[in-house]
């Protein structure tokens, strides 16, 4: 192939099929993510999770115009679809990365990861830049999702970065990256300032989170959620509701996840009550709903002595349960 037009020609053809592989990728990596590592992606991913395909102008940009020196640029383009994983901090860029490895391997992809911050970063110590971690993902076989047939051999980048990493990347991209001049040296010099302040900012992050289990209510929300959408049918939210329950009761979130599943199976009439309050109150569309039935029924004192809401919503659980509770503050 070696004009535009027959370029533009085959991928009108396959566009379609480029975004649904995108798609695909995601739907299978969030499956897994709740099934097997009892992960809401909703939580865990700090930036909503799309399928981006590159548009036309900037593909034959690429492919054309840019200097590549391509002898085949529509086959030797790996990114005309595109999924990017924003997590929180640097430690969830690995899990996220583990996830994704798992996947493939479970799936018979092919994974080449084409960027590795880590690497990057031993490699050149004294150089602080762009850090993402970037994968090439093929199927090694044909696939068909939502009517299309995804042909062997696909390709589709998957890139993985921290919050503040897609703050930085968004603010150099086009102003360094995309420049046909050069950034000044002030310029390069104030960037690579703002990454080191980053992977600092970074550490302090994870430090901070270890030392004072700061996501507990994620995790128990991580273990909640599939739980309550497969047993209500209800996609779960999280309100700042959830939040000040889960704070209050914190010194109980590892016994109820460890307990859970064994009271729900003994109560699973309760599910009828929160599929009918869900349709006039979203509270009742929170997972956390299962965590205060379960400390009604174990903590009955404890819910009285402190339960920091409304005390009209424990009045209706309780009964709910066949209980009376009396509050004491």
């Amino acid at each position: 192939m070696t004009n535009e037009e027959e370029f533009m020609i085959l991928w009108g053809q396959e566009k379609n099929m480029y975004g649904s592989w995108g798609e695909y990728i995601i739907s299978t990596i969030f499956e897994y993510m709740e099934s097997e590592e009892k992960i809401n992606p909703q939580l865990f991913f700090k930036i909503p999770v799309k399928r981006r395909l590159k548009d036309d102008a900037s593909l034959l940009d690429k492919a054309f115009y840019r200097g590549k020196l391509y002898d085949n640029p529509y086959q030797e383009i790996q990114d005309k679809v595109g999924v990017r994983f924003v997590v929180m901090l640097h430690t969830d860029v690995e899990k996220t990365n583990e996830i994704i490895k798992k996947v493939s391997e479970n799936n018979d992809w092919h994974l080449d990861m084409s960027r590795d911050h880590i690497s990057e970063r031993d490699n050149s110590p004294m150089t602080f830049t762009y850090q993402s971690d970037h994968f090439i993902l093929q199927n090694n076989n044909d696939i068909k999702f939502n009517n299309t047939i995804i042909t062997r051999g696909t390709t589709c980048e998957i890139q993985v970065r921290s919050l503040l990493q897609h703050a930085y990347a968004e603010v150099t991209h086009d102003t360094t990256y995309k420049r046909k001049t050069s950034a000044t040296p002030d310029v390069i010099r104030t960037i690579a300032k703002t990454m080191a302040f980053i992977e600092t900012a970074d550490d302090f992050f994870v430090s901070v989170t270890e030392k004072t289990n700061q996501n507990m209510d994620i995790r128990i929300e991580q273990t909640l959620d599939p739980i309550f959408h497969e047993l209500t049918s209800i996609k779960p939210i999280s309100l700042n509701s959830s939040k000040i329950i889960f704070d209050t009761f914190e010194d109980h979130i590892d016994e109820c996840t460890a307990k859970i599943e064994n009271f729900l199976s003994k109560n699973m009439y309760l599910m009828t009550s929160i599929q009918e309050r869900s349709t006039s109150s979203d509270f009742y569309k929170q997972s956390v709903i299962l965590f205060i039935y379960w400390l009604i029924k174990t903590k009955k004192y404890d819910v009285q002595d402190r339960w920091p809401l409304n005390w009209k919503i424990i009045i209706a659980l309780a009964q709910d349960l066949g209980m009376s509770l009396k509050r004491h503050t």
